[in-house]
Formats: structure tokens, sequence, C-alpha cells
């Protein structure tokens, strides 16, 4: 959505990193699920063996990184980008777009401290897209000029 709104006037440089982080804050996601998910199921097997519990509390430091070291970070690397991207093109107010830069600041230096810091991510989020879906979609010229069914 926020993309929508950008257009051309988007950088590619920030529009790479945007992309990326937040493919690699899924891909975090996924990784910590499944490694998780595998751990579980070896545990819940009726194979006759079940994890020592060294290994399951290597599992679980592997989990807990994956999830709340890599992956925060990756989205303080996402927020950090899209709040660049969007001073940049001031699509909107400017107190969100530094109040992401305030929330990526401290995702990346606190992120362990507590886990009420993480929280921060999906609420700046929430912020953006309350403000998007307040002020809806601005269409570009081009755009509106197709939609009216006019040659560009």
């Amino acid at each position: 959505m926020v993309r929508d709104r950008i257009g051309q006037r988007e950088d590619r440089f920030f529009a790479s990193v945007f992309l990326g982080s937040g493919l690699l804050f899924v891909a975090m996601l996924f990784a910590g699920a499944a490694f998780a998910g595998g751990l579980i199921a070896d545990a819940a097997s009726g194979s006759g063996s079940a994890p020592s519990p060294d290994t399951l509390a290597v599992g679980r430091q592997v989990t807990s990184l994956l999830l709340h070291v890599y992956a925060m970070r990756m989205a303080a690397v996402f927020t950090m980008s899209t709040a660049t991207i969007t001073l940049r093109t001031k699509v909107v107010p400017r107190w969100i777009g530094m109040l992401g830069f305030a929330v990526a600041v401290v995702l990346l230096v606190s992120v362990g401290l507590t886990a009420w810091v993480e929280l921060l991510f999906p609420a700046w989020i929430l912020l953006l897209s309350v403000d998007i879906l307040r002020t809806g979609f601005r269409q570009s010229p081009g755009a509106a000029r197709t939609a009216i069914g006019a040659q560009p």
C-alpha cells in the first residue's frame, strides 16, 4: 500500500532495501517457526528415544535468536527504509516517519532486553496503516487519465 502511494517517486536503493528486509524478516519468522516445529515434532514422536535436554536447550536458543534477534533486526531495517521512503516522498505526515526512525533505532539497540520492545514494530506498522486508510489511496495523474479513458 505504501508503494502504491509513492509511485514513480520511489528511490531504487531504498526500494530494494525495503523489499529485501521485508523478505528477510518473513524468512526469519519462517525459519524460526520451522526450527521450533521440528523440535516439537521430534520430541512428540513415538520413536522411543526423546531428544536430550541439551538438544532441546540448544534448539530453544537457536529459535530464540532467529525470532527475537535476527527477525527484529530485519524489522528495524524494514522500518528504517520505509520511514526514509515516506519522508522523502512526503506520503505520510513527517512525525510518523520520524517515529519510524525512533522505532528502528530502539529495535536495533535494545532487542533482547525485554520482550515488550518487539511490540514497537507492529505498533508502528498499525499506525502507518491507519494513516493510509484514513487518507485513502492517492491516484497518480497517469492512473486518473487511464481511469477516464484518455490517452496518456
